[in-house]
């Protein structure tokens, strides 16, 4: 696809064109750990970081980053335990987080997957992005490449927030991208919801079976 045209983006991402929209809630410190097995630009992957921090600010959550070392990465097995709300729920606000990027999806994951998360893992990595991804929304049109890595990252710790893997109608969790968003998002903070803010606050959970799957995948078509 040319560099002028957007296809519609599966990205549960939402966007919400509002300011800030903390509320007043209590700041909550959050440490998250990036393992760049991609190894992106360091300037590109700051960028990243601080447009995401940004997003993550509407909530209420001030983020710090580190780098991860690779070598650890290895050992941080994936938690794709399938918990019922009572034990998702049972931790409280996390103070930290782990997200890995990798070089590339790999084979016979979903074609149009940016990325996924684990927002009910208890141990290991919460959130997987996929750098090439990311270049292929870059060169269809979208965003800058730190531009949509930080939605990317603002979304998928979003579903870590809230705690659920479900997506909302619009705005930051939105489950499928327009042309109309991306355009946005190219030039926009997209904030979260203020219910959503609400959400991630009171660290409370919505309806939802007594166990059910916590893989949340942002996707692109």
């Amino acid at each position: 696809m040319g560099a002028n045209k957007f296809q519609t983006v599966g990205l549960a991402l939402c966007l919400l064109s509002t300011a800030a929209v903390s509320h007043g809630f209590a700041e909550t410190r959050l440490s998250i750990i990036v393992y760049d097995a991609a190894r992106v630009r360091p300037k590109t992957l700051a960028r990243a970081e601080h447009l995401a921090g940004v997003i993550l600010a509407t909530a209420g959550i001030s983020p710090s980053w580190d780098a991860g070392s690779l070598g650890d990465l290895g050992s941080l097995a994936a938690d794709f335990t399938a918990y019922d709300r009572e034990e998702c729920d049972a931790e409280q606000s996390p103070a930290m987080l782990r997200v890995q990027i990798l070089p590339r999806a790999p084979a016979g994951f979903a074609a149009h997957a940016l990325g996924l998360s684990l927002p009910c893992a208890k141990r290991g990595v919460q959130v997987t992005i996929y750098a090439d991804r990311i270049s292929h929304v870059t060169d269809n049109g979208g965003p800058t490449f730190d531009r949509t890595l930080a939605y990317v990252f603002a979304h998928e710790l979003g579903h870590v927030l809230l705690r659920s893997a479900a997506h909302a109608r619009a705005g930051l969790m939105k489950g499928t991208w327009s042309k109309t968003d991306w355009q946005r998002a190219a030039v926009s903070v997209i904030p979260f919801t203020p219910s959503e803010v609400e959400q991630i606050s009171a660290f409370q959970e919505p309806p939802a079976e007594t166990k059910f799957a916590q893989l949340a995948s942002l996707r692109a078509r």
